[in-house]
């Protein structure tokens, strides 16, 4: 999963300069072009690095771990998002991203399994930095209520956790030409999700009866397209 942040930094630093040069090229023989917004439809896939506290204590207390979990885990992120202009300047987005990740550690129970995975609908407010026609960036703030579930299993548990929260999140994205209407996306955004203490229909919530939490910051990278309308 490392590899995967590091491959997908490299190719947004990659296209990014590609569009600086297309960019340049167009100001020198037409001048600076400023578009009208439209209408989008964005898709991609993305890495993040996530930390949830109260997991990582769950998890390095259970007693069968060999090694103890470090703060951040990575995970994948499905993403999708609608934007509709709302003036010149402001685009409202609405998104839906599916996190999933797990803490892979050694334990001395064979088959042993710690996950969580989220969906994340988000509503977020995009102010346009810069919008050259082949390329436009902007940075933005967003409001969600997202929901989460928490898995655990070794020895003879097995359950399953549930929860749902408010959550804020900073969001910026660039996207660059590939044809009039079709473009490279590049996003990158921080979260901070208050799903809160999780509930069971299982009663054995070991160690300790102590109820878990899916409260967390996480901070990641995407690549994907975005189809203008």
């Amino acid at each position: 999963m490392m590899r995967g942040c590091f491959l997908v930094v490299a190719i947004a630093v990659t296209g990014m300069q590609v569009a600086s040069a297309q960019g340049l090229s167009a100001t020198k023989q037409t001048g600076p072009v400023q578009t009208e917004p439209r209408m989008g439809i964005s898709a991609a896939l993305g890495v993040c690095y996530v930390s949830a506290t109260d997991l990582v204590d769950r998890v390095n207390g259970t007693m069968i771990t060999t090694e103890r979990v470090s703060g951040f885990t990575a995970g994948g992120e499905f993403y999708g998002a609608f934007s509709v202009p709302a003036s010149r300047d402001w685009i409202l987005k609405l998104e839906y991203a599916y996190l999933i990740a797990s803490y892979n550690v050694p334990t001395i129970s064979p088959g042993s399994q710690f996950s969580f995975w989220l969906h994340m609908p988000t509503l977020v407010g995009q102010y346009v930095l810069i919008d050259r026609g082949i390329y436009n960036v902007k940075g933005g703030f967003g409001l969600g209520y997202h929901f989460g579930s928490y898995q655990e299993r070794y020895g003879t548990l097995d359950a399953t956790f549930t929860g749902s929260g408010p959550a804020i999140k900073l969001d910026f994205e660039a996207n660059t030409a590939f044809g009039e209407d079709f473009y490279m996306y590049i996003g990158a955004d921080f979260r901070f999700d208050f799903v809160g203490a999780l509930t069971s229909e299982n009663t054995q919530i070991a160690p300790g009866g102590v109820v878990p939490t899916l409260n967390f910051f996480s901070a990641g990278a995407k690549l994907g397209f975005t189809f203008y309308l």
